[in-house]
């Protein structure tokens, strides 16, 4: 797909018509970056912001010690280090490739500018952001009311959805996982287990086939394993 395409597959720019897609393309930079290599430091100076088009990036902070906490894992479609745009003069965190990626890059002046000659751009942004924040809260509310096992069955079923196969892949370990579900990594383990002896699952690594998607959902849906 080319860079064009893959912007206007953004969520970001749902909204955009051909002409305003046009004014983004002429101030953005697409840049490719293999797994393993560091995007940005913390502490660099923060030029502008960016859009995952392909592949994935992990957002994380560095202690002395030298431990790392990671603070977001990046997807394709979803925009990132947008606080460049709004406050700071310096990155507060790394970013490195987990995989093979490409990049959307706006810099910053060019964009303000842009917002400033074309404001229905900026509205619409601002709209796609608030369906996005919406559906967001809506994950959010649904993940917070629900027993553990509801909550993993809903991640599973929300992976699958997003990578449109019966198979995914974890691309997190399990204690980031178990963080993001709002649970313990032993909690995550017995809860995978119980899916796998009612086999609504099979795993091989990191590697979960689901086999049952109705009983899957009926989980999801608070019902016990």
């Amino acid at each position: 797909m080319d860079p064009r395409q893959q912007l206007k597959q953004c969520p970001l720019f749902a909204e955009l018509d051909e002409r305003e897609i046009d004014a983004l393309e002429a101030i953005v930079t697409f840049r490719k970056i293999g797994r393993g290599s560091m995007l940005f430091f913390e502490g660099d100076a923060a030029t502008g912001f960016f859009i995952l088009l392909s592949g994935g990036v992990r957002i994380y902070k560095s202690s002395p010690e030298g431990k790392e906490y990671t603070l977001h894992r990046i997807r394709p479609g979803q925009m990132f280090a947008e606080a460049a745009i709004f406050r700071g003069k310096g990155f507060p965190a790394n970013c490195i490739a987990t995989d093979d990626s490409e990049v959307a890059y706006f810099p910053k002046l060019q964009f303000v500018e842009l917002l400033g000659r074309s404001p229905q751009i900026a509205l619409k942004i601002i709209g796609s952001l608030s369906n996005w924040l919406r559906e967001f809260t809506k994950k959010l509310e649904e993940l917070s009311l629900k027993e553990v096992p509801a909550r993993v069955a809903f991640y599973l079923l929300r992976r699958m959805d997003q990578v449109d196969s019966h198979t995914i892949e974890l691309d997190i370990n399990k204690s980031e996982l178990a963080t993001q579900l709002g649970t313990i990594p032993e909690t995550l383990s017995r809860t995978f287990r119980k899916l796998r002896e009612a086999d609504l699952i099979a795993m091989d690594g990191k590697k979960i086939t689901v086999l049952d998607e109705a009983g899957l959902r009926s989980v999801a849906h608070g019902e016990k394993v």
